[in-house]
């Protein structure tokens, strides 16, 4: 499948605009949960400084931004948090279908009223976390920007269902986005040969010291799916890879990966 032209996105922010949502969520005395407007979005929130900076991420630094989807456009996102990823995703690729997956049941209702109430539509949410196997496992939510299946760090549990990424492969997959708090090796490992059917893929890895280190894990896979890839640090915000670089006992620090087949066909059997 040969790379198409650089997506265009179909609504730009005003940077100005989004830099005084920014300023006003992350400003003393915000409250913890409330709605916000901005352009032509209407968003229910938590965790007000994360949301600030996804929302900065994602719509100022276009860290999600991939090149044009491969037909027929369909998008997996693993770890939809409050919808801000499907409404960027949305806003570049209108005719993509998406599965968005979101394991706390409160983050969930809020994700699925901010699609709602955005219009956005040819969108399955599902109320699962990915895992290795489908079932029942401990999610630890750390806060109301997180949770995680494998964290050892003290936070409140949380009982939710699993499921596997395979099955959501059957047909080609053009765009597969993972943030899934340091289940991503398992992820990507449990999709085993399938990980061929998907064009393009996005990784936030988490390289916490209270979780096996994986990155290359995932990197020999990616390579043996026939992708290529990039490693990068997001922006200059994410001081744990900024030059000049330090690791302690208690390091953490977040990476994106990027790949893509490229000059490859997708395998579709």
């Amino acid at each position: 499948m040969e790379p198409h032209a650089p997506a265009r996105p179909a609504v730009d922010l005003n940077p100005a605009e989004l830099e005084s949502v920014v300023q006003g969520l992350l400003a003393p005395g915000c409250p913890p949960s409330g709605t916000v407007r901005l352009g032509p979005y209407e968003l229910d929130y938590l965790a007000p400084r994360a949301f600030a900076y996804t929302l900065r991420l994602l719509f100022g630094d276009r860290i999600y931004d991939v090149d044009e989807l491969a037909e027929p456009a369909r998008i997996i996102d693993g770890g939809g948090w409050l919808g801000l990823s499907v409404l960027r995703f949305r806003a570049l690729f209108p005719e993509a279908r998406i599965v968005v997956f979101e394991p706390d049941p409160d983050i969930f209702r809020l994700l699925c009223r901010n699609l709602e109430r955005n219009g956005v539509q040819n969108v399955e949410p599902v109320q699962a976390a990915l895992a290795d196997a489908d079932g029942r496992r401990t999610f630890t939510v750390t806060g109301r920007d997180s949770g995680s299946l494998n964290a050892v760090t003290r936070g409140e549990p949380l009982v939710v269902d699993t499921r596997r990424l395979s099955p959501y492969t059957a047909e080609p997959v053009s765009l597969l986005k993972l943030n899934v708090e340091g289940a991503e090796a398992e992820v990507i490992a449990e999709l085993g040969d399938r990980l061929e059917r998907v064009d393009q893929v996005l990784i936030e890895y988490h390289g916490f010291a209270e979780l096996p280190q994986t990155l290359h894990e995932i990197l020999a896979r990616l390579h043996e799916a026939g992708h290529t890839y990039i490693v990068s640090h997001f922006n200059e915000t994410n001081r744990s890879c900024v030059p000049p670089l330090r690791l302690s006992a208690s390091y953490r620090y977040f990476s994106l990966i990027y790949a893509r087949r490229l000059g490859a066909t997708a395998s579709r059997g």
